[in-house]
């Protein structure tokens, strides 16, 4: 694997690294994202954040609020996969912002790139409402990712309130054990119906919400519609999906 960049800011050691014609944004170790341009979706953790926006017909989605950006894959993702009007993403971390502009080719008039806290973002910001959010919030402890926000029933409430009628809400839980607590808050805040994104390779289990219940097969008939190759439809439905009962 080469190096193609880093730098240490504030005790935080970013680089920037290829594997073959990949990508990778590494800060303290911890492997953040990755994108190659070929391969948009390669079976990686990024691929279960972008691709339930397909629970909705593609030209459904107009408004997106990613929380937590790192290196700006699952934007890149985003871009293939459905015509948006705009996507705001709120990244503490200006090393992060500076790295998915320069490195993961992050850049059009319809992406806002935010330089701050994404929670105090949620709390604070008047109530917009976004067909998608995805709630990517992790930082990093001794070389491991952990969560920056808890699933709380505060923190449920306060993404509802940005949330279409219909939209579809991704929350990245660090395992299987931390989304079944996870789907018993989601429950009380009244949503309607869950799925359980994972691939073999990652511990992380995938938290897909909905408000309104999606009928079933609407996910695969939207991913036979938009005009992906099909090695890439292949490698989209080799996720794990897992309809749970709320």
């Amino acid at each position: 694997m080469g190096l193609l960049w880093e730098t240490y800011i504030d005790g935080t050691h970013y680089s920037v690294r290829s594997a073959g014609k990949t990508v990778r944004l590494y800060s303290n170790g911890v492997f953040h994202s990755q994108w190659n341009e070929n391969r948009p979706f390669s079976g990686a953790i990024w691929d279960c954040l972008s691709l339930p926006v397909l629970y909705r017909a593609p030209e459904n989605t107009k408004n997106i609020l990613m929380l937590g950006l790192g290196g700006g894959a699952s934007v890149r993702q985003l871009q293939r996969l459905v015509p948006f009007e705009n996507l705001t993403a709120v990244e503490i971390d200006a090393a992060h912002i500076d790295i998915a502009q320069r490195w993961f080719g992050v850049a059009s008039d319809t992406i806002e790139l935010v330089h701050g806290n994404a929670i105090e973002w949620v709390t604070t910001a008047k109530t917009h409402r976004f067909d998608l959010i995805i709630d990517d919030l992790f930082g990093h402890a001794e070389g491991e990712p952990v969560r920056a926000q808890a699933i709380t029933d505060v923190w449920v409430a306060e993404l509802s309130r940005h949330l279409t009628p219909e939209a579809v809400l991704v929350v990245n839980c660090i395992s299987r054990q931390h989304f079944a607590k996870a789907v018993v808050v989601f429950k009380r805040a009244g949503f309607a119906q869950a799925y359980r994104w994972t691939l073999s390779e990652y511990d992380n289990a995938i938290g897909v919400f909905f408000r309104l219940p999606v009928p079933s097969g609407t996910w695969l008939q939207h991913l036979q519609e938009i005009e992906l190759p099909a090695a890439m439809r292949r490698q989209a439905r080799q996720i794990k999906r897992k309809l749970v009962a709320l």
